[in-house]
C-alpha cells in the first residue's frame, strides 16, 4: 500500500495525479462526447465543438434533463496535469519505468500538439483560374470588417477589425474601427454571426422588427447553421467624424457583391464585411489544371494543380499539388482541395486549394513515435526479465534423493 505525503507538496499532488481522478475525467469525456454528437442532429459540428470541447462549464441536455459538466478547456487541463504528475512526476524512477515514463512523454507531447493547434492553427483557401496568381488566403468560416480607400487600385492599405472583436454586440455595446491616419471612426454596434436582409414589406403584420430598416431593409438574425461555413454575417453600423457627426449609417451582409461606400475627408470609402484574409510569404501562380475522369463518367477520379511559386526575391519554382501530395514550404500546407465550376454550370474552370497554417502539423507523428518507443521499450524490459529468470531456473542443480536401502 502506498504510503500517504506528509509534504504540503505532496498533499497537493497526490490527488491530482491519482489514478480515480483520471477514471472521472474520462467518464467525462465520454459523457462530451456523447451527448455532443446526439446534438449535433440539432445544432450542428461547428457549434457543437464550440459548446462542448472549447469551453470551460458544459449545459448539456440528455433528454429532459440537465447536466452541468466540465467543458473540454477543463477536462484536457485537468487530464494534462494528472498525466504529468501521475505518469511523470509521483512514477518511482527505476530501470523498469523508463519505457513507461518515455510513452508518458509522448502522450504529453501529443496534447502539447493539439494545443498549440488549437491556439495558433489556421485553416483556409485560395481559388484560383489558369494564369491567375495570388498571395493570400482566405478563411473557411472566420470574418472581419474591412476599410479602405475606395479610389486605391494597387497597393492598398485596409483597416481591420476581426470578428472575435464583433461578437457579443447586440445594439447596446459598440466597437470602434479607427486609426490616427483616418478622419473619421467606424462604430460597430450589433453583429450577427448568421443574418439575412429583408425586405419590411415581407414581415406580417403586428410583427415587431427588432432592427432598424435602411431602403425598406433590415437584418433578420437567423438559427445557427449546422455547418458553420453556411453561416453568413451581418453587422450594422456608421461612419462618424472625429466631433461625432454621423455621416453614413447602414448595414452589411457578407454576401454583398458591392461594399458600402461613403464619402468623408474628401475620400471616397469602402466597408465591408469578408472573410477573414491572410497572406502568405510566398505567391502562386496557375499554370494549369488537370482533371481526370472515371471511365464512361463525368465524376472526377483525381485532379491536380500545376503551379509556379513565386517566392519574395522573384524566384519561380514550379510545383505539382496533387489529392494526397500537399506542398509544404514557409510553414504553410497547401493541399487539392476542390475545383469549378459544377458539372452543367457556365464559366471559366478554377482549382480551390486548400491552405493550412499549423506550427504542431509534425507533431503527432512525433508523439507516436516516443510512445511506440516507450511501448518497446517496456515490452524489451519485461521479455529480458522473463528470459532471465527462465535462464537461472534452468542452471539450478537438481537435488539428489539419497539411497533409498
Amino acid at each position: 500500500m502506498a504510503k500517504k505525503p506528509t509534504t504540503l507538496i505532496g498533499k497537493i499532488l497526490s490527488p491530482l495525479g491519482s489514478f480515480w481522478l483520471a477514471v472521472g475525467l474520462l467518464v467525462n469525456l465520454f459523457l462530451l462526447t456523447w451527448l455532443g454528437t446526439l446534438e449535433q442532429v440539432e445544432k450542428g459540428i461547428h457549434q457543437v465543438q464550440e459548446e462542448y470541447f472549447e469551453s470551460w462549464i458544459v449545459f448539456a441536455r440528455a433528454g429532459s434533463l440537465r447536466l452541468l459538466l466540465p467543458g473540454g478547456y477543463v477536462t484536457m487541463g485537468l487530464f494534462t496535469v494528472n498525466l504529468l504528475v501521475g505518469g511523470m512526476v509521483r512514477i518511482r524512477k527505476s530501470r523498469r519505468t523508463v519505457g513507461v515514463i518515455i510513452a508518458h512523454v509522448g502522450i504529453a507531447l501529443m496534447m502539447l500538439g493539439g494545443l498549440v493547434e488549437h491556439a495558433t492553427s489556421i485553416y483556409g483557401r485560395i481559388t484560383l483560374v489558369e494564369g491567375e496568381q495570388g498571395a493570400s488566403f482566405e478563411e473557411y468560416s472566420g470574418w472581419e470588417l474591412v476599410l479602405w480607400d475606395a479610389a486605391q487600385a494597387r497597393d492598398v492599405q485596409e483597416y481591420t477589425l476581426p470578428e472575435g472583436r464583433l461578437e457579443g454586440l447586440d445594439g447596446g455595446t459598440q466597437r470602434l474601427l479607427e486609426s490616427g491616419d483616418l478622419p473619421f471612426r467606424i462604430v460597430a454596434t450589433r453583429y450577427m454571426r448568421n443574418s439575412l436582409p429583408t425586405s419590411v414589406t415581407k414581415v406580417s403584420p403586428g410583427e415587431a422588427i427588432d432592427a432598424p430598416d435602411y431602403g425598406g431593409f433590415f437584418l433578420a438574425e437567423q438559427r445557427r447553421s449546422k455547418e458553420s461555413e453556411a453561416d453568413i454575417p451581418g453587422l450594422y453600423l456608421r461612419a462618424e467624424t472625429l466631433n461625432g457627426r454621423t455621416v453614413a449609417e447602414s448595414f452589411i451582409f457578407g454576401r454583398d457583391k458591392h461594399p458600402l461606400t461613403f464619402e468623408a475627408g474628401g475620400k471616397n470609402w469602402a466597408v465591408a464585411l469578408r472573410h477573414r484574409r491572410h497572406s502568405m510569404p510566398f505567391g502562386l501562380r496557375l499554370e494549369k489544371f488537370t482533371k481526370d475522369d472515371h471511365p464512361g463518367m463525368s465524376m472526377a477520379r483525381a485532379y491536380s494543380s500545376s503551379v509556379v511559386q513565386v517566392d519574395a526575391d522573384g524566384t519561380e519554382v514550379p510545383v505539382l499539388i496533387e489529392m494526397n501530395k500537399p506542398l509544404r514550404s514557409d510553414g504553410l500546407i497547401i493541399y487539392q482541395a476542390s475545383y469549378g465550376p459544377p458539372e452543367g454550370v457556365p464559366g471559366e474552370p478554377y482549382s480551390v486549394l486548400a491552405v493550412s497554417r499549423n506550427p504542431s502539423d509534425r507533431i503527432p507523428w512525433i508523439s507516436v513515435a516516443v510512445i511506440a518507443l516507450g511501448l518497446v521499450w517496456t515490452f524489451l524490459d519485461r521479455l529480458m526479465l522473463f528470459l532471465s529468470k527462465e535462464r537461472r531456473r534452468s542452471v539450478q542443480p537438481t537435488p539428489v534423493q539419497g539411497d533409498q536401502r
